[in-house]
Formats: structure tokens, C-alpha cells, sequence
């Protein structure tokens, strides 16, 4: 077999090995080659469908100016910027995993995010405003969350062309069509990689690798052992290629598991979209504005619980708990224009009146009109609707409540969308420490061994939205710069 000696080997092609490759070469690592599985016409993993937002502390306008050049003053003056400080992200990563995110590596992801987005800046990564909703002419966004890569709003080509663009100049080697068939080593140390590729089977000798070959929510087998009944059935929102065998050969190594083995970013999304490789075209966000309803036309959930950011990662395994593991959610024309640009991408059920929507969606038409008519009557009238903030215009008296923005449906005509759960990322993986360094069972550094992405076990439950990406710029740097200086 023939055996070639790399200082730095990264397993995977998305954002995240795009960064920690990156900042291996910038470490002065003399050679760095990315080990991508699928060719390459469809390298990225999931990047390649994301939305690619970030997640991360910034002081306020005045530091987002230097992101968006191209913006002109009189366009920037729209835009709503407050501050997003360590102490929000913080609890905003409290909160959604319930207290269980590992309070070390969350310190690093908090208090390293502003330093790696200017890192990216000073890269070369062009940025853009994030999605956002236009109210009285102003420009609001989540918190934390106002810029993306150029590009990353209908997908992550944008940000992934960048990356290979910096990659390449660099002089970072990339290698398609090139599957991880072992890992050579114990739970003390790493050696190196067995990969194989159309033509042949090779060894890879090096004592710096950096895992970022992903999750496993490509794979059904490993959905319906570890996510649950039907699990398997689920569509998959991201890469067809994030099957899990490095994960499993990092496990079978020794490397120990953290995570949420039985959780995944699971997300609402158009149920009329392919089984894989859907993208963020699919997603249905909106529902915060209106009402969901389960086929037999009764609600399930508090679609008012917090901004969709908090929330849609988990929405979707309550869709996917349904009948048939399908959902409608129903809009009037006082929510329809806060719905959306993802929303263009989808043709709406119409109807003048809700007997003729619920027979469109073959729903008993008396059944939606109870729980519509009773939706109505339980939302507060004393309170204002003001889709800029929560604004506690809730429920009263029914079950399940809708905490905010309960606006009656009652002005036609009425749009529904018809949904299922698509499955993004999975929670489960390696659990590393905070120079992203895998750990064994026993908690020590497997020598030489890191890891960054979907492939580490960071969270529990859900996730503040996009902070995936941020975990990746902030951990692969970090991979980087070590692996570099050990492979030296």
C-alpha cells in the first residue's frame, strides 16, 4: 500500500474544514491536504444548503459598519443594530439547551466569536446583510444575528467559494472522491489515515489530523438507532454525503461521546421538497406570526414561545410527532408580508374562507373553524401586536397556549403551507476540549487528534440559530493553529 507523510490532514470539504485548513496554512503548517468524500461537484457537506448566518458578540453598528462596505449610509441608517453581547449569547446557549452545553467549550464559543468573524474578515470573506423583517421602513434583525457571507441567504456556495478561493492561494490541497476507510492509531495517539479512492487505497502517515467530516443525519440506519421511531423516514434538509463512519471510527478508537445522541436540529420545512439536499429554500419560519395545525386541523405547539431563532430546531420534531408527520400553518393577510423571502420559493394553499381552505388541505372543515374561531377569541385584545420585540400578545384560557404575536386570523384571504420535520445536523458526537483537541474515554487528549463542526457533541435539545457556523470558524481556528504547530 502506498504511504505518503502529511503534517496536517483535515477529513471533510465544508465550511468547517475550509477554515480549519485555513488556519493551518496561516500557522505555517508546510502542507495541509483536505480529505472530501464526495466529488467535486458536490463538495461542502452541509454548508453547501445552509443558510451559513452567524451567531456572535458584537458591540453594535458602528463595528457592523466595517462589514458592509458596499451598503451605502443612507441604506445602513435603516438597519436596526443593537448590540449582542457575551452575556446574551450566553444565556441564549443556557436557555435552548436546557443547562447542559459543556460551560467550558461554550466560554470558548462565546468569547472567541468576534475575534473569528474579523478573522474572517481579514481573510477576504465578503459579507452581506441576514435576512431580516421591514417594519415602517426600518430593518430588523435576531439578535446576534445581521450578516452572512455574500451568497448565504439562498445557500452556502456563496461562502464556500470564498473559502476554496483562500484555500487554494494558500496552497491547501484538496482531494475529492476521497473516503476515510480507517483510522490508524490508538486512544493515546494518532497516526494517520487509510483513504480510498476511485483508483486506489492509501495511507496517509500524519500525527495532526483534524476531523470535520460532519454528523450522521444522511444516514437512516443511524437516524432510527439513535433518533427514534420514523426517524429514518425523515427528509434530510443538508449533504446526502454526512453518513457518520468517522464519527463511529473516532468512537471505535476510543474517543470518548458527548452530545445529544437522541436530538438533531430538526426544522419545519415544506413537505412538498425532496427526501435529501433540500437547502434553506424548504424552511418555513413564519409560524411565530400565525397558527399551526396537524392534520386532524388542531394546534399542538406554542408557536409564540420566542423568535423562530430560539425555536425552530426543535418545531420540527413537534411536526414530526404528528399524524402522518405532517402540518399546516395558516396565515391571514395582517401576517402574510412578515412571512418572508424563503416563502417565494413555495405556492400557497388559497382560500376566501376557512370552510374552502380546510377542504384544500382536506381538513373537517368544522373542526378548523373551532379551533380557528377559538384561537381568535382567546387572544388578548388589550395588547398591541408588535412583530419587532416579544410583545406578549398571548393566549388565554386554551391549550396549547401561543405566548406572543396573537393576532386573530380573520382576513381573508387565508394562505397555508403545508409541512413535515427535515432533519439539518445531529447533536451527538466526539467531545473535545478548548483547543478543540478530541478527548478518550478517560478524558485525556488523544494525541495529535482534533475535531471542529458537526462532528463534535456540543449541544442538547436545540440550538440558538447559527451558532453551528460560529462552533466552526471558532473551533477549526483553533484546530488549525494547534495542529500546525504540533505537525512542525
Amino acid at each position: 500500500m502506498r504511504t505518503e507523510n502529511i503534517p496536517v490532514v483535515v477529513v471533510g470539504g465544508g465550511s468547517a474544514a475550509f477554515e480549519a485548513a485555513v488556519a493551518a496554512r496561516q500557522a505555517a503548517a508546510p502542507r495541509v491536504v483536505m480529505l472530501e468524500k464526495a466529488p467535486e461537484p458536490e463538495f461542502g457537506g452541509n454548508a453547501r444548503f445552509s443558510h451559513t448566518g452567524f451567531r456572535w458578540v458584537f458591540s453594535g453598528a458602528d463595528e457592523i459598519r466595517g462589514f458592509l462596505p458596499e451598503v451605502d449610509d443612507a441604506m445602513f441608517q435603516k438597519l436596526h443594530l443593537p448590540a449582542y453581547s457575551a452575556e446574551q449569547f450566553h444565556a441564549d446557549l443556557q436557555r435552548v439547551t436546557r443547562g447542559r452545553i459543556d460551560k467550558q467549550l461554550a466560554d470558548v464559543l462565546v468569547q472567541q466569536s468576534n475575534a473569528a468573524i474579523h478573522w474572517m474578515r481579514d481573510l477576504g470573506i465578503k459579507w452581506e446583510i441576514d435576512s431580516h423583517v421591514v417594519i415602517d421602513g426600518r430593518y430588523y434583525f435576531e439578535p446576534g444575528l445581521v450578516i452572512h457571507p455574500v451568497g448565504g441567504v439562498s445557500g452556502g456556495l456563496g461562502q464556500l467559494g470564498q473559502w476554496r478561493e483562500i484555500a487554494t492561494r494558500m496552497g491547501v490541497e484538496i482531494r475529492y472522491e476521497s473516503r476515510v476507510r480507517q483510522l490508524l492509531g490508538n486512544d493515546r495517539r494518532i497516526e494517520g489515515i487509510v483513504v480510498s479512492d476511485p483508483n486506489e487505497e492509501y495511507e496517509l502517515r500524519s500525527g495532526s489530523i483534524i476531523l470535520c467530516a460532519g454528523g450522521f443525519q444522511a444516514n437512516p440506519e443511524m437516524r432510527a438507532r439513535y433518533l427514534g421511531p420514523n426517524a429514518d423516514l425523515m427528509k434530510v434538509r443538508g449533504s446526502r454525503h454526512d453518513t457518520g463512519e468517522v464519527l463511529m471510527m473516532a468512537l471505535g478508537l476510543g474517543a470518548k461521546a458527548a452530545g445529544h445522541w437522541q436530538g438533531a436540529h430538526a426544522t419545519p420545512i415544506d413537505s412538498t421538497y425532496p427526501d435529501v439536499e433540500i437547502g434553506s429554500k424548504a424552511n418555513r419560519y413564519g409560524y411565530p406570526y400565525g397558527i399551526t395545525v396537524n392534520s386532524l386541523g388542531q394546534r399542538f405547539f406554542d408557536e409564540g414561545e420566542a423568535r423562530h431563532s430560539y425555536t425552530y430546531a426543535k418545531t420540527g420534531w413537534a411536526v414530526l410527532s404528528q399524524p402522518g408527520a405532517i402540518a399546516y400553518q395558516i396565515y391571514d393577510q395582517k401576517t402574510i408580508p412578515l412571512l418572508g423571502t424563503r416563502y417565494e420559493f413555495s405556492t400557497p394553499i388559497e382560500a376566501n374562507t376557512i370552510d374552502e381552505l380546510a377542504r384544500k388541505i382536506s381538513i373537517e372543515p368544522a373542526v378548523l373553524n373551532h379551533t380557528i374561531r377559538e384561537f381568535n377569541n382567546a387572544a388578548r385584545k388589550d395588547v398591541t401586536f408588535d412583530a419587532t420585540k416579544l410583545d406578549g400578545k398571548c393566549t388565554e384560557g386554551i391549550t396549547p397556549k401561543k405566548s406572543n404575536w396573537s393576532n386573530p386570523i380573520d382576513r381573508p384571504p387565508y394562505w397555508a403551507f403545508s409541512i413535515t420535520g427535515g432533519v439539518t445536523f445531529t447533536f451527538g458526537g466526539l467531545q473535545i476540549n478548548e483547543s478543540a483537541q478530541v478527548l478518550n474515554t478517560s478524558g485525556n487528549p488523544i494525541n495529535g487528534l482534533y475535531a471542529s463542526g458537526d462532528i463534535v457533541g456540543l449541544f442538547f435539545h436545540n440550538y440558538p440559530s447559527c451558532t453551528g457556523q460560529t462552533r466552526n470558524v471558532v473551533f477549526s481556528r483553533l484546530a488549525g493553529r494547534h495542529a500546525a504547530a504540533q505537525g512542525l
